[in-house]
């Protein structure tokens, strides 16, 4: 474990959610049926510290973009507190959260539909700089081919359109757009699960070498648990909305407590093991969000439950230093 992980641990949060909930509501298909809810974050609580990379994982419709869309307050949560900086910004009306916008960005999974067809790659790179900065038509052109530089383009691209670039070009043109503000944190969600495998070292090393350039604060979403593990420096495991378990990047990989989070590292695929490890398939499709399971969400799909994981929701525990569980088996 490196240095880094020394000096997350030491900081302060940046973030602190507590009760996080994020409820939607939607007419029903059928003629007179009741509205369907769907609890896509539910009662979810973690810190994010200063400098560090969160990652959060776990499979499609968990609730990960939604809880990150609901930390920049793209979405308005539906209870629960969002602490950023020591302020609650939960609440606060447009005009305040406004002005803290330049401090947060995000990465955006898609990178073809994220950028405007319409627009040039410098005035994509500029677009924020005209509403966050009092900086010169000229400054905000010189800005753009600094950044067009520092994510590996050469200013000969500035004038280009998007449909002229790569999947992965066009990722790095969303990071440079991101940095344009200099926030201090940033969202990646999924950033680089749309792009060739050959292009997603190159973009995950771009990312790391702005974070520790630039002193940023991370919340990295994937699904590839070997892809959070390369660039994070905690983990949280989601399921249905629920946070089921958070540790050390290392720790959850060398002790993963949640039968959930054990099913989904024994999944990764492992060319050195020669040891044929068994693996732990998950059985079952998982439950629909309109139509919560009661108690432990994961009791529907669980090979270890016991009579109590049906009834009742377990609490989140730390059963070490920095690593939290909620599992009645722990």
């Amino acid at each position: 474990m490196d240095s880094r992980m020394d000096s997350a641990a030491a900081a302060s949060p940046l973030y602190e959610a507590r009760g996080l909930t994020k409820v939607f509501t939607s007419k029903s298909s059928a003629i007179g049926g009741k509205p369907l809810v769907v609890r896509a974050v539910n009662d979810v609580s973690f810190d994010i510290n200063n400098g560090e990379v969160l990652g959060l994982v776990g499979e499609s419709g968990c609730g990960k973009t939604t809880t990150g869309r609901l930390l920049l307050r793209l979405l308005d949560p539906t209870s629960g507190s969002i602490v950023y900086a020591g302020r609650d910004i939960a609440r606060i009306p447009n005009r305040a959260m406004r002005a803290l916008r330049k401090d947060m960005q995000i990465i955006f999974q898609d990178p073809f539909s994220s950028l405007n067809p319409r627009m040039t790659c410098l005035d994509i790179i500029a677009e924020p700089l005209i509403l966050h900065s009092s900086l010169t038509r000229a400054q905000r052109r010189e800005k753009a081919y600094e950044l067009l530089r520092y994510v590996g383009l050469p200013k000969e691209y500035a004038p280009r359109f998007p449909h002229e670039f790569s999947g992965g070009q066009r990722q790095r043109i969303g990071i440079a757009r991101a940095l344009s503000v200099d926030p201090k944190f940033i969202v990646c969600d999924e950033p680089v699960s749309a792009l060739d495998v050959s292009v997603q070292s190159q973009v995950l090393n771009l990312i790391q070498k702005l974070r520790h350039d630039r002193s940023l604060t991370l919340l990295f979403i994937a699904h590839g648990l070997n892809v959070v593990k390369y660039i994070s420096d905690r983990v949280g495991v989601m399921y249905l909305g629920s946070l089921l378990e958070l540790a050390d990047s290392e720790e959850i990989y060398l002790r993963p407590l949640h039968p959930y989070t054990q099913s989904l590292i024994s999944a990764i695929p492992d060319v050195d093991d020669t040891a044929g490890r068994e693996r732990q398939l998950l059985r079952g499709e998982i439950p629909s969000p309109t139509n919560m399971p009661s108690g432990c969400p994961f009791h529907t799909r669980c090979s270890r439950k016991i009579g109590r994981c049906a009834d009742e929701k377990p609490l989140t525990r730390e059963v070490a230093p920095g690593h939290s569980v909620a599992c009645h088996l722990i």
